[in-house]
Order: structure tokens, then C-alpha cells, then sequence
């Protein structure tokens, strides 16, 4: 029986698409289905300043370079509130773990799936995603897949998003609890209930997302 990936950029393209409030309806059909066909395409600045600010932080966390005693030699009135976002979320990281991959088989009916991610990081029991937004609302990320797959992929018991808009920072916390398989499996269910209604996505799902 063929083996379908699921990955938690995959669940949460669908989750925006049908939830999108904000975009055009063709506009966000075309993210989804460009993330349905996996090809590759251009950053978009949201996006773009995300990679800028994991990229920072992995160098300084990851390098030599004491940060935090450079802010501290800085006059006080030269530490700026970017400053110190940057050293709270160094801080956070540092000594951590890297793009590690998690994966783990799960069975729905009988349907098999390979459940995919790779991680910002992994400190001791935490997993830590870093996000960038522009705007940034309490509990922003509460119904990502991402948070749920990992746990469940790895057994951790926390999982931390790290989130900035370049000048402040912002955690939510989560869990790892006794009902996080059914969580994804219901996200999965209705991802593949919605296929059932779209011709063209159900061919790109079929086509570009077997596990090899």
C-alpha cells in the first residue's frame, strides 16, 4: 500500500487556505497549491526576514562570540530594545541541537503515513521553533500542526515558538499529552475529507507527496 508524507507545512498551507480571511481566494489557492506540487518559490518578505532571524541567531548561538558580554560592555544607553531581544533568544538556544530531523509512521484506517519535520532546535527536553510576524496576536500559533507533530515524532514534553517582530519578543508553550495522536490524526482526516472535494489537489497530494 502506498505511504503518503505529511509534514506540518503541508497540514497548516491547507489550515490557512480554508481559514483565510485576509488574502484573495485565488491568491491563497495558488499558496496552497504551490505547496500541494512542492515546487520551490521565491521567500516573500515575511519570509524572508524569518530566515534572517534563525540565520542570526544559529551564528551567534553557535559561534565563539560571547553576546551576552558584549551587551553588557555597551554604555546603557547604546543597548537598544533589538539588542536585547537578540540576547534573551540567544540565551534561549544556545548549546541547543541544530535542524535535527523527527519522523514517525502513523496509521489512519488503512492508510499508512510517514509523519516528516525538521527542527529549529532541541535543547535538552524542549524543541524550539524560531518565528518572525509583523503582528503578533496571543496564542498565534495554537492550531499549527507543527508543535503536535514534533512532539509526537519525538516524545519530548515541551515545545517552545519563539517569536519576534525584530524589536520584542514573544513564547507560547506547549505540551506533549496523552491525546496528541488523535489531535493529528484529526487534522489529517480533514485534510483528506477536503481532497475528496478537490479533484486538482487530491492529484497533486497522490502524485507529489508518496513516501519514498
Amino acid at each position: 500500500m502506498t505511504k503518503y508524507l505529511i509534514t506540518p507545512s503541508l497540514l497548516n498551507s491547507y489550515q490557512y487556505y480554508i481559514n483565510d480571511e485576509f488574502k484573495s481566494p485565488a491568491d491563497s489557492r495558488a499558496d496552497f497549491l504551490k505547496t500541494l506540487s512542492r515546487e520551490r518559490f521565491e521567500p516573500n518578505e515575511a519570509m524572508q526576514k524569518g530566515i534572517e532571524l534563525e540565520d542570526t541567531i544559529k551564528e551567534i548561538s553557535s559561534s565563539d562570540f560571547d553576546y551576552r558580554s558584549f551587551c553588557d560592555s555597551l554604555p546603557e544607553n547604546n543597548i537598544d530594545q533589538q539588542d536585547l531581544t537578540m540576547l534573551h533568544l540567544v540565551d534561549i538556544v544556545k548549546g541547543g541541537l541544530w535542524q535535527q530531523t523527527c519522523k514517525k509512521d502513523l496509521q489512519i484506517g488503512n492508510q499508512e503515513f510517514l509523519l516528516y519535520g525538521k527542527m529549529d532546535v532541541i535543547k535538552r527536553d524542549t524543541i524550539y521553533d524560531i518565528k518572525y510576524t509583523r503582528n503578533y496576536e496571543l496564542g498565534k500559533f495554537l492550531d499549527s500542526a507543527q508543535h503536535l507533530i514534533y512532539l509526537y515524532c519525538t516524545g519530548l514534553p515541551k515545545f517552545q515558538y519563539l517569536i519576534s517582530d525584530g524589536e520584542d519578543y514573544w513564547i507560547e508553550d506547549y505540551h506533549n499529552h496523552i491525546n496528541i495522536e488523535n489531535e493529528i490524526k484529526s487534522k489529517i482526516s480533514d485534510f483528506l475529507s477536503y481532497l475528496e472535494n478537490d479533484k486538482e489537489a487530491k492529484e497533486l497530494f497522490k502524485t507529489k507527496w508518496e513516501s519514498k
